[in-house]
């Protein structure tokens, strides 16, 4: 019933109170607009417009259907997305997101594996915050993303499926020249008194939700002096002594020389590294492949871990 192109043409009218003006906005002819508009309320069985000799106005039905017109085509627009990323499960391509970190660790040997399994099928990555690669695979311009959640919350990103690849211990930044600098262990609570620097311009995301649960379980409430969302930006600012940080083990994968990376006393905290998808990636996939081997690496490196902790530097 409903015509993409005559909707469209029907909503500029109405917006421009003419069919003269709607074919300049539209390049079509003045004819062809009102053949449109026509054909739309001979589809409807009602008048939308009253015309008259300065132009067009709704009648109560053609309100009514302006009300609907964005509507009708957002979902037109997300039907036809939809359609297009199920047909696109078997198809020769694969667009991931990452964010940084992930993107300097577990997708360059997950992408190598999957060249190695797929050669026919291109690969193509997108550097972007989790937010940020959660919009862009919701427009349908990515078929997976790497996110990070708070283990046993819930979901980040409901409405979304997720599919866990490893847990990211927190480790412990300080400055070397830090009373606690040379500890094996730093227990969260002896730097209750410490000024904080959050990796996080808004307090909301696991990373910072992370942090502040794990200070609360500690016993105490940080007094956070630096925000900034990029982890080689804290590293800087934890060198030159303006607090210590909290930094989860993806994201220094290059430290500093001039900061001491120690694990925490106690009970170590971890936000959870997960692979996001629109759907359920069809058997067999290159989704469904590209997805298992994101849990492959991240289980590799959960091993190599345990044989060989973090927070050495």
């Amino acid at each position: 019933m409903f015509d993409v192109r005559k909707l469209t043409v029907f909503a500029e009218v109405a917006r421009r109170g003419s069919m003269s003006a709607a074919a300049t906005a539209t390049r079509y002819t003045t004819s062809a607009v009102s053949q449109q508009i026509t054909a739309l309320e001979r589809d409807l069985g009602h008048e939308l417009f009253v015309r008259t000799p300065n132009g067009v106005r709704l009648t109560v039905v053609g309100q009514r259907l302006l009300h609907h017109v964005p509507g009708l085509l957002d979902g037109i627009a997300a039907a036809e997305r939809d359609l297009d990323r199920a047909a696109g499960a078997d198809s020769r391509s694969v667009r991931l997101v990452a964010f940084s970190s992930a993107a300097a660790t577990i997708v360059p040997p997950t992408v190598a594996r999957l060249r190695r399994a797929l050669p026919e099928v291109d690969v193509q990555i997108l550097v972007a915050d989790p937010d940020d690669g959660v919009a862009v695979l919701a427009d349908g311009d990515a078929d997976a993303c790497v996110v990070t959640e708070v283990a046993g919350a819930e979901p980040h990103y409901p409405g979304l499926v997720t599919a866990p690849v490893c847990d990211d211990e927190f480790l412990v930044v300080l400055p070397r020249s830090h009373r606690l600098a040379t500890c094996v262990e730093v227990p969260l609570l002896a730097l209750a008194h410490e000024q904080w620097i959050v990796s996080s311009a808004t307090g909301r995301c696991p990373d910072a939700q992370v942090f502040r649960n794990s200070c609360e379980r500690a016993g105490f409430s940080p007094e956070v002096s630096f925000e900034s969302q990029d982890y080689a930006t804290v590293q800087a600012m934890v060198a030159a002594g303006l607090g210590v940080s909290l930094v989860p083990a993806l994201a220094i994968h290059s430290v500093r020389t001039d900061v001491a990376v120690r694990p925490i006393g106690g009970p170590r905290p971890s936000r959870r590294i997960a692979v996001a998808t629109t759907d359920v990636p069809a058997p067999n996939s290159p989704v469904a492949i590209l997805v298992g081997l994101l849990k492959t690496a991240g289980a590799g490196r959960a091993s190599r871990l345990r044989e060989h902790p973090a927070g050495v530097a």
